[in-house]
């Protein structure tokens, strides 16, 4: 989910889950802020690690995904999210910590994905 310039960059098992920068979700957001979890998944199914991470959505086409504009300790890198707009939902009002430490209050949308190891 970094950065890659490859035109694969995700692997579309279920085309349609993924939507056009056109969808009005994805239009809806643009400039939020997230709270994303990412889970490690190892190849006996069992959960690693997980990371929360945090940034602005800065922009969003079916070649890169949602981008997002981090924060934190990772302050300005890109990241790169699946364009599945029934992954993002809202969130309560509230302070939210991330992984590094660092807190975002009132974030508007959050997601979870699981990274699964591969299998050699």
């Amino acid at each position: 989910m970094n950065e890659n310039t490859d035109d694969s960059r995700w692997n579309e098992l279920v085309p349609e889950a993924f939507a056009e920068a056109s969808d009005p979700m994805v239009r809806v957001l643009l400039g939020k802020m997230l709270v994303v979890r990412l889970n490690q998944i190892g190849t006996n199914d069992e959960l690693l690690s997980f990371e929360l991470i945090g940034g602005r959505v800065i922009r969003a086409n079916r070649k890169e995904g949602l981008v997002l504009s981090l924060v934190g300790t990772r302050q300005g890198e890109d990241f790169f999210l699946p364009l599945v707009p029934e992954a993002y939902l809202m969130l309560d009002p509230g302070d939210y910590a991330l992984t590094c430490g660092t807190v975002i209050r009132n974030p508007d949308f959050s997601a979870a994905f699981d990274i699964y190891a591969q299998i050699n």
